[in-house]
């Protein structure tokens, strides 16, 4: 089969699957996952028993959050024994954001297809404002969130999609109409989802996280979007198709899997993000892409949707290439019917042939571990990321 040809039957897949968020379940439930077992975002570690400093933070308050270690010492003293193993969430089905690892306790939301109910994908369930897993802190005050997230609002949320299932297109949709890139911003789905939400929840403290956090939609779109990923993969049916269904970083290494051979990592050294910063006095350091989530962009969204994303398309002006409202919606092979014809599936051979360096929106975490969240984030993946790819494949 040709490439052109491969490419079409995957954006066939991409366009018939109908995300839908059917469920919240705990991780060692929902993909098998074994204690001492964290799943991090982004390719496998060369030695996951030194994972970057926002990670080994992130997967520190886990261990405290799972009972391994009584102090933040000994869970490190595991992590770095191998008593505590850190795996690559991709390999199970999961996407997680940024510097967020997820434990066996974690509450993941699960989006299935509704054409296709066994095929599912997962993301960790938002936890609200505040102190998060997924800026890589050693914040104590994350830990009661984590519990309230595993609990009370796990077993709101179960209750809830009892009900039935919640369309995640329509919502993208209405998020898109009204401002959202989807990945930077998603204020305008979160919105429409707490408007499908309100009528079946009994618990006042949810409805008040999600008004109170315009990102709680991002990580059922990324579980949504590595859904629509993993069909056009279809477990490398077509073996000559160069869509991306994998951009992401482990806050070393960057990494892509093409639909053609998606067990398969290329890899190059990552840099950090960079965008407007919370502080724009700060001078830290913004650690090496960290995070999943670039499966949005990959998809169609996120940077590859700012131009239908005023406010976020402003936040980024001073770092967004001059032309880039003409250059990247070629990287794109495909016109999603859902979203009005809007460009989706990032294609490795466009970006090789044209040598341009893809967007993706990801938010900016400090280096050290402790810094936590510096601001929102674009990164241009290397087109030598690409190239590599489809020599491999």
């Amino acid at each position: 089969m040709s490439t052109q040809a491969a490419n079409s039957a995957a954006l066939a897949r991409i366009y018939a699957v109908r995300p839908q968020w059917r469920a919240v379940a705990a991780a060692r439930d929902a993909v098998g996952l074994p204690d001492f077992t964290l799943l991090h975002a982004g390719p496998p570690y060369d030695d996951p028993r030194d994972p970057p400093a926002p990670v080994l933070s992130s997967a520190v308050m886990c261990c405290l959050h799972e009972d391994w270690a009584p102090t933040e010492a000994e869970a490190v003293r595991l992590i770095a024994s191998g008593g505590v193993r850190l795996a690559s969430a991709q390999s199970f089905g999961v996407v997680t954001p940024l510097a967020a690892v997820v434990s066996p306790s974690a509450t993941l939301v699960e989006v299935c297809d509704a054409n296709d109910p066994a095929h599912r994908a997962w993301s960790l369930l938002g936890s609200g404002a505040g102190p998060q897993i997924r800026f890589g802190t050693r914040n104590h005050a994350l830990l009661e969130r984590l519990e309230w997230r595993d609990t009370m609002l796990a077993s709101a949320l179960a209750e809830a999609l009892e009900s039935g299932p919640i369309d995640l297109l329509a919502l993208a949709a209405a998020g898109l109409a009204d401002g959202d890139d989807l990945h930077a911003r998603t204020t305008a789905a979160t919105a429409a989802l707490r408007e499908r939400l309100a009528p079946r929840m009994r618990e006042p403290a949810v409805d008040t996280m999600l008004r109170e956090t315009p990102l709680f939609f991002l990580t059922l779109w990324m579980a949504a979007c590595h859904l629509m990923m993993d069909a056009a993969a279809s477990s490398g049916a077509d073996p000559a198709c160069t869509l991306v269904v994998a951009l992401a970083g482990n806050g070393r290494s960057v990494g892509v899997r093409l639909a053609g051979n998606p067990s398969r990592w290329s890899t190059l050294a990552a840099d950090a993000p960079r965008g407007p910063r919370l502080d724009a006095a700060s001078q830290t350091l913004a650690a090496p892409l960290t995070g999943d989530s670039g499966v949005i962009d990959a998809a169609g969204f996120g940077a590859q949707a700012l131009s239908l994303a005023p406010e976020p398309a402003q936040a980024f002006a001073g770092w967004l290439p001059a032309a880039w409202r003409s250059e990247q919606p070629p990287l794109l092979a495909g016109a999603h019917p859902a979203f009005g014809g809007h460009r989706c599936a990032l294609d490795a051979a466009a970006v090789s042939s044209m040598r341009i360096a893809p967007l993706a929106a990801i938010a900016m975490i400090g280096a050290d571990g402790r810094a936590g969240l510096l601001g929102r984030g674009l990164y241009a993946a290397p087109v030598e990321l690409f190239d590599a790819a489809l020599h491999a494949q």
